[in-house]
């Protein structure tokens, strides 16, 4: 526990006391290229900044370029093994962020009028691939935490959820419809 601090010390703590931060550079954000993608998903690699004390990953910025607003965030926790499939929303993009664990994303493009219809992309996303999954309205996704510990990953969809709208559709994990199981 720590002890209270004497603020009757004759010392006095002045702003100029502190050293501002030494720049850095980081790179730009980019989309990475995956010619094999569900059109309209991006995979953004997102910069862990390492020292002795921890990291620091920017999940999102506008520093590099224009985003959607933040307007919800939320942390999913996963036990090790589960499951989270299927969902998809009609309105808005899902922005997931994946810098723990590891989490296997499985996506499914249902849109009749998308060049990727019928298309299945599957990523593994984390620690060891820090990312910035962006899912458009109509894309299917599941994942699945297929580490050997509970990790947790962030959303940051870009509508806020209304429990008395919700703009979120589910079907089960193992619909035969989804070519795609989370159990093999």
């Amino acid at each position: 526990m720590n002890s209270p601090v004497d603020h009757t010390s004759s010392a006095s703590l002045e702003l100029d006391h502190f050293k501002p931060d030494d720049p850095f550079n980081l790179p730009l954000p980019r989309a990475a290229a995956n010619v094999d993608m569900i059109d309209g998903v991006t995979v953004v690699p997102l910069v862990r900044r390492a020292d002795g004390r921890g990291a620091l990953i920017e999940l999102l910025t506008t520093r590099d370029q224009v985003i959607e607003p933040i307007v919800h965030v939320y942390l999913v926790e996963a036990k090790a093994g589960s499951v989270r499939a299927w969902v998809y929303h009609r309105h808005q993009h899902d922005r997931l962020a994946y810098t723990q664990g590891s989490f296997q994303v499985v996506l499914y493009d249902i849109r009749p009028e998308s060049p990727t219809f019928n298309k299945l992309s599957v990523l593994t996303l984390g620690e060891h691939n820090p990312s910035l999954l962006r899912i458009p309205p109509f894309v299917v996704h599941g994942v699945k935490n297929i580490g050997s510990a509970d990790s947790t990953f962030v959303n940051l969809p870009t509508n806020i959820y209304d429990p008395k709208h919700p703009d979120k559709s589910r079907i089960a994990a193992n619909d035969p419809r989804i070519p795609f199981s989370f159990n093999d």
